[in-house]
């Protein structure tokens, strides 16, 4: 049985590879825990190299796999 969290998580991986250019999803996105997911997000909002559209976009994409968890 796949888990609807796992679909949406792997959905939001996705589609933040698709609409990012200054962010690398790392493998197994979709697989971690939400706290894995929060301290990654901690990360992205201080590397410099991230743009504040990308990080808007993974702010959301992690917002909507934390709601359906």
């Amino acid at each position: 049985e796949v888990s609807t969290r796992s679909v949406k998580e792997a959905a939001a991986a996705e589609q933040l590879r698709a609409t990012t250019t200054t962010l690398d999803i790392p493998k197994g996105f979709d697989l971690w825990t939400p706290e894995e997911i929060a301290d990654w997000l901690d990360t992205v909002e201080d590397d410099p190299k991230v743009s504040d559209a990308d990080f808007y976009e993974a702010q959301q994409a992690v917002q909507r796999v934390l709601d359906g968890a």
